[in-house]
């Protein structure tokens, strides 16, 4: 597997990571290409890739202004290779990445139903800070978890 930080944009590339999230998330709350490539600019993607080429897990980072704390904007793996640690190894890589330029917090917001993201993020150490009642609307709650990179 290759991890790599995504620095151009590729068009085509970037409709199969829009392809990946839509799959991953079944509809609900992946990226388009408008914010995928802002995140690419202003952020931080990452992807994991077979040796064939064929994407694995995306990570993707937005920075969080005048503090040393970024928000994990996305994490989604493809369901074929789910189960098998990547999210995890991506989360870790990244975090590296993230230690490595300075920054010393991790912000992120899941669904409160979403127990397999929430198993992952109290593994890496992620602490529930809040649940954010009707975040995205009328009933869809989320809840804030962070994690100190110190």
């Amino acid at each position: 597997m290759k991890f790599r930080e995504l620095l151009e944009i590729d068009l085509e590339y970037l409709k199969r990571i829009v392809a990946l999230e839509e799959e991953a998330f079944e509809g609900q709350g992946g990226v388009d290409l408008w914010i995928l490539k802002a995140l690419i600019r202003y952020g931080k993607v990452f992807v994991l890739e077979t040796e064939e080429g064929e994407l694995v897990s995306i990570l993707e980072f937005m920075q969080v202004f005048q503090k040393k704390e970024v928000f994990l904007y996305g994490i989604c793996t493809r369901k074929k290779y789910r189960q098998q640690g990547w999210a995890e190894y991506m989360l870790e890589l990244g975090e590296r990445y993230l230690v490595e330029n300075g920054y010393q917090e991790v912000a992120l917001t899941v669904d409160p139903k979403n127990e397999i993201a929430i198993h992952l993020y109290r593994n890496r150490k992620y602490k529930v800070l809040e649940i954010q009642k009707n975040e995205y609307g009328e009933g869809v709650d989320r809840l804030l978890m962070k994690k100190s990179l110190e």
